[in-house]
C-alpha cells in the first residue's frame, strides 16, 4: 500500500492548536492506515490505498472535525525522499527551507520571485517546492512565506531542511 506524508498549513499556530493524538484519530477515521505523526507542526505520515481522492477526503476530515480549513500539501514516499535528498546549493545550505506548494507555479511568477531575492539569499523552485538557504535570522532578509505566497498566487507551507529530511529518514526509507 502506497505510503504518504501530508503537510498540513497552519496546524499549531494560534489560535489553531490540534493534539496529535487527536490529528492521528481524525486521519485514521478518514480511513487511512499506520497513521503517525512526526512533531507538532502537522506532518501527517500514512497508507492509504491510492493517491486519488486522498487530499480531498483528508481536507474534508480536518474541517468538519476542527472546524477550520486545513489546506494540505500530499507527497508520495518517493517525492519527500526525492525533496529530502536534493542539494541545489553545493553544500552550501545555511538554514535551508522549504516551501511546499500545491501545484508547480506559472513560469513567469516564478521569475518575479527570483528577481526579488538579494543579499545573502538563496532560491531555487523545483517542481512544487521553493527551496530558501539564508544566512542569519530570517528577519535580516526580504525573503518571506509571505511573499512567496503572494508572488505566486498561492498558499505554501514551510518546513526545515532538517524536518523533512528527519521524516524522509524514519518513515520512507
Amino acid at each position: 500500500m502506497p505510503r504518504f506524508v501530508a503537510l498540513l498549513r497552519a496546524i499549531n499556530t494560534p489560535p489553531r492548536h490540534v493534539k496529535m493524538d487527536r490529528l492521528r484519530t481524525i486521519v485514521e477515521d478518514a480511513g487511512f492506515e499506520n497513521v503517525a505523526t512526526y512533531i507538532a507542526s502537522g506532518n501527517v505520515i500514512f497508507d492509504a490505498p491510492t493517491a486519488q481522492g486522498v487530499q480531498e477526503v483528508l481536507e474534508g476530515a480536518l474541517a468538519e472535525n476542527l472546524d477550520f480549513d486545513v489546506p494540505v500539501f500530499l507527497r508520495t514516499s518517493r517525492e519527500i525522499v526525492t525533496v529530502a535528498d536534493l542539494r541545489l546549493f553545493g553544500g552550501q545550505e545555511h538554514n535551508l527551507e522549504i516551501s511546499f506548494l500545491p501545484r508547480a507555479p506559472d513560469p513567469n511568477a516564478v521569475e518575479r520571485l527570483m528577481e526579488a531575492t538579494s543579499g545573502n539569499d538563496r532560491l531555487a523552485v523545483v517542481d512544487r517546492e521553493v527551496y530558501w538557504s539564508h544566512v542569519g535570522p530570517r528577519s535580516e532578509s526580504n525573503h518571506s512565506e509571505a511573499r512567496v505566497m503572494r508572488t505566486l498566487e498561492m498558499q505554501t507551507t514551510r518546513r526545515s531542511a532538517n524536518t523533512v529530511r528527519k521524516i524522509a529518514d524514519r518513515y520512507f526509507r
